[in-house]
């Protein structure tokens, strides 16, 4: 005999309590009864799915759980409708790209805030020297029952000022009355890179087109390739003066990546309680490493969660989580010791190491190619972040009266983020400094304060209403210290006392506040037809007097018309209508305070200078989401399909106004534009076959797909604002493309070509003759996923395939990588330049490479990729031994598994040589790679 508890749902149940069934069942059966359905909804509210009228989205444990990953906001993808991520860095720990119904704001905030239990927490990179990191990876996923994402006006607008791009709910898991239960969960795992990289050239292979590019500019000199060869490797002409390495043959990829990238989670869990008191704890160590070595994130947490009914009207929750977490980044972009820069700019004669083994450091700090030791540097050097976060959430629920509950939380938390960016004195960037260490600190004490009081009551049977006021106070309160040394003088003791010149020394302290106020009504007949509306006002302290408040509100209906015309039928279990239309917040950076900067040495006298300007009429920019949608049950709920469209509008989006040179200052924030996010959203989630035991075959599959259509409605004096190849237009998507089209190469000569007027038509080769045109949007138009689950005999296989089209990535390093012998001789580049024009390759996808370059690698859509793909994002197969197999041992299941995480992808653009999912920040800017892994573990539960 065994106890066992089957949860009956399509969606996300949250179980509490008495929601929880266990159910005494003989072998190879399972005793069931429907449970009803809820949802959490913001402040702590659950409310049943019939009731919903909003725009909600969950995941469940389920789907969250042991997915490879070191944060959670990494999991969505693919899982909710109407959610994009993309991790711009395959960084471990680094940070992730969110957006919620596409981009709410263009220099607002863009990503949603994070709520868990009820309260906000900090999100996004709280760093200053790393290149990425992400606080969210603190969060122990294990810990996680749900993740609910908020995404219109009714479900949002409670948290009024902030929820303008969206709002993620996670619960966590609490303890159940009843014995105690313990899990124990390991599981290992080799990471690779998920999608290939462009290959770099061999020695052979950039002497040969080396020696092209040289006959090719310096034909008189240098008649034939075979001439050219030997100019170069000759030591007797040696005409690039690099003949004396000719014997090295590097391969850089090889040097700088790990022969075997591991990493390894292991989880604690101890549950139980009585009707009195009850607990969960858990204890988590997760570590990963990327492909590329010095780069890793190791995590330790630890989370206590106590419920204790004091009385019959008194209930007292605790809930105290520490998190220890240690990130090691790598440089990016165009710093030298980036491995990727080292990857494609360093000559593959390039030495790495002496004869007897020591690193190779060049002449002078340079290696021939010019650049540093990339390999050397990842030993010498190091960017590490050291977070530790404490979190606790401490409420108390008081019952006054029967139906009438009051509700105080204080959320404190506190988080130390110790960053040390090291340079060796050695080589590299800090060879001209003998030595250089940055040291930053920074310090964050946040709290959040919550007064909920809730009446629910009846008017007559069947009308239910429930009020809600709520008063909130959120507080953050920072500070920063940072220093940089140089002239190390003991290279083995790295603290800032350990270095003799002192370089700088600097801080600032930050503090904003909060408060508001807000009121709502829950309406319902019956669970047919929901009313609910809600009104808040914000104060904030980024605005000045008479700005400061902001009001905000929603209403949200919905009906359900097969109870009305269709009670009792066999097809439809629900065919609900619903609607939602509110005002809500965007987040700003803009402040007040930050006019004048202070602390300026105007001979050895205090000084200021005036560092910006404050507009007093700034106001909040705002949001503005519609939105419909049906949601249809069919055969008891066994199929769920939602179908909603929405518009977003955002109004007075703040934009930076240029100011005459008399101010002294370049520009002021302004509110002047508009923009909206429209789209539809399609899910589906069905049970094909309902396992009736354990032997039985179970098959369940979901899908969904959104679709997204965004523009800037108004700019100030209809102007448009170019940033590099980005453009903001009216009647455009936000931060389209804008260059020149390229138009091929020209068969009869080798020349690049670029269409005149940047569509079609008459070309030239003269770059500067080619006129610019929009090409295409950094977000995709079409994205979504599918998952499918197989369960048969203790078996269970899991399968989740992601995807998104209509999205362009821009190679922003082609300029120096795919330069057609513009840099070619000293930063050899991509391996595909070898496909370049010659009288006997008169369809080559590059042009004739000369020496100096023929403008051909200058900005262009040669260098813009469609970023359409399909990934397999999660397979798992476990097996989960029960029953007789392990009777008489302490134990309640043994499981399993083996699993692959972004195993497969398919890019549709065939030319693209970075991963797709970096699209959603528009640019590759050669970050290391978006990483797949392959895990083997085990769980133990008793």
């Amino acid at each position: 005999m065994k106890n066992c508890l089957k949860f009956l749902s399509a969606g996300v149940v949250f179980f509490i309590g008495q929601d929880l069934l266990f159910a005494q069942q003989k072998k190879d059966t399972v005793k069931t009864r429907e449970i009803e359905e809820v949802v959490m909804v913001g402040f702590g509210q659950k409310k049943s799915v019939k009731e919903v009228t909003g725009s909600v989205s969950t995941m469940k444990a389920d789907k969250i759980d042991k997915v490879p990953v070191a944060s959670v906001d990494k999991m969505m993808m693919g899982r909710v409708s109407g959610v994009q991520t993309g991790s711009a860095s395959g960084q471990p720990g680094g940070a992730t790209n969110v957006r919620v119904r596409g981009i709410t704001s263009v220099n607002g905030g863009v990503s949603p805030i994070y709520i868990v239990d009820g309260v906000r927490i900090s999100s996004g990179d709280l760093t200053a020297l790393n290149t990425t990191a992400n606080i969210l990876a603190n969060l122990n996923s294990d810990d996680i029952e749900s993740l609910t994402v908020l995404k219109d006006a009714v479900s949002t607008s409670l948290y009024g000022a902030d929820s303008g791009a969206g709002v993620i709910l996670i619960t966590t898991k609490s303890g159940k009355s009843g014995k105690p239960r313990f899990s124990f969960h390991k599981n290992f795992g080799i990471n690779k890179i998920a999608y290939k990289l462009p290959a770099s050239l061999t020695r052979e292979q950039w002497l040969d087109l080396a020696s092209q590019i040289v006959t090719n500019t310096y034909n008189d000199a240098f008649p034939t390739k075979e001439d050219a060869y030997r100019g170069i490797t000759d030591p007797s002409i040696d005409i690039l003066g690099k003949a004396a390495y000719m014997g090295y043959n590097t391969d850089w990829n090889k040097e700088l990546s790990r022969n075997s990238a591991v990493q390894e989670d292991l989880n604690f869990s101890a549950s139980g309680g009585t009707d009195k008191f009850k607990y969960y704890s858990s204890f988590n160590y997760f570590t990963q490493e990327s492909v590329y070595k010095a780069s890793d994130f190791k995590r330790l947490t630890a989370s206590t969660k106590l419920e204790y009914k004091a009385t019959d009207r008194l209930n007292i929750t605790t809930d105290v989580n520490f998190s220890n977490g240690v990130i090691n980044t790598l440089a990016n972009g165009g710093a030298f010791s980036n491995p990727l820069i080292a990857q494609y700019f360093n000559l593959p004669i390039d030495p790495v190491r002496n004869p007897d083994g020591s690193w190779y450091l060049g002449v002078d700090n340079q290696l021939p190619s010019g650049n540093f030791n990339a390999a050397a540097l990842q030993d010498m050097n190091y960017n590490r972040a050291n977070t530790t976060r404490v979190f606790a959430n401490v409420g108390v629920n008081y019952k006054i009266i029967p139906n009438l509950n009051y509700r105080f939380v204080f959320a404190p938390e506190y988080i130390v983020v110790e960053e040390d960016q090291y340079w060796s004195p050695l080589h590299g960037d800090g060879y001209s400094y003998k030595g250089q260490l940055s040291s930053n600190t920074r310090r964050f004490f946040n709290f959040n304060i919550q007064n909920i009081l809730e009446y629910s009551f009846k008017a007559g049977a069947d009308h239910n209403f429930v009020v809600r006021l709520i008063q909130e106070a959120y507080k953050t309160n920072g500070r920063n210290l940072n220093a940089v040394g140089s002239v190390v003088a003991l290279q083995r003791f790295q603290t800032l006392d350990n270095f003799i010149k002192p370089n700088s020394v600097g801080g600032n302290k930050a503090v904003t506040s909060r408060a508001g106020y807000a009121a709502q009504i829950n309406y319902n007949y019956k669970q047919i037809f929901n009313l609910d509306a809600s009104y808040r006002r914000d104060a904030l302290s980024n605005f000045m007097p008479g700005k400061k408040a902001g009001n905000f509100y929603s209403v949200g209906a919905s009906v359900d018309v097969a109870e009305i015309f269709l009670k009792g039928s066999e097809t439809f279990s629900a065919i609900k209508f619903r609607s939602s239309y509110g005002k809500l917040g965007n987040t700003i950076t803009s402040s007040p305070y930050a006019t004048y900067s202070f602390g300026i040495n105007y001979n050895d006298n205090a000084g200021a200078v005036y560092a910006g300007v404050y507009n007093p009429d700034l106001r909040w920019e705002t949001v503005k989401p519609f939105n419909v949608g049906v949601d249809v049950g069919l055969l008891s709920d066994r199929i769920k399909v939602t179908a909603e469209y929405f518009n977003k509008k955002t109004e007075d989006l703040i934009f930076s106004v240029p100011l005459s040179n008399s101010h002294g200052l370049g520009s002021y924030d302004r509110n002047i534009g508009n923009l909206v996010n429209k789209g539809m959203e399609f899910s589906i989630d069905a049970t094909i076959l309902r396992a009736k035991s354990n032997d039985d075959l179970g098959i369940s599959f979901d899908a969904n797909l959104s679709t997204l259509d965004n523009k800037i409605t108004t700019l100030y004096g209809g102007k448009d604002i170019i940033n590099g190849q980005s453009i903001m237009r009216e009647g455009e998507i936000v931060g389209s493309f804008f260059m020149r089209k390229w138009a091929g190469v020209d068969p009869s000569n080798g020349d690049p070509l670029w269409y005149i007027n940047g569509v079609d038509g008459a070309t030239t080769n003269d770059w500067n003759k080619a006129q610019r045109a929009i090409q295409g949007s950094p977000y995709a138009k079409i994205f979504g996923g599918a998952g499918l689950n197989l369960s048969y005999k203790g078996f269970n296989l899991n399968a989740r395939l992601t995807y998104s089209f209509g999205a362009k990535v821009f190679d922003n390093w082609a300029f120096y990588t795919l330069s057609d012998g513009a840099y070619t001789l000293y930063y050899p580049g991509y391996a595909s330049q070898l496909d370049y024009w010659t009288p006997q390759n008169t369809h080559a996808a590059n042009p004739k490479p000369y020496d100096g370059g023929v403008n051909a690698n200058q900005a262009s859509t040669r260098f813009l990729y469609k970023a359409d793909y399909l990934r397999l994002s999660n397979v798992k197969l476990g097996y989960t031994f029960r029953g007789d197999f392990i009777k008489g041992a302490p134990i309640n299941s043994f499981t399993v598994y083996v699993m692959g995480n972004n195993i497969w992808t398919k890019a549709f653009d065939k030319n693209l040589a970075f991963d797709p999912e970096s699209s959603i920040s528009a640019f590759t800017n050669l970050n290391l790679p978006v990483l797949k892994s392959y895990v083997i573990g085990f769980t133990l539960d008793f």
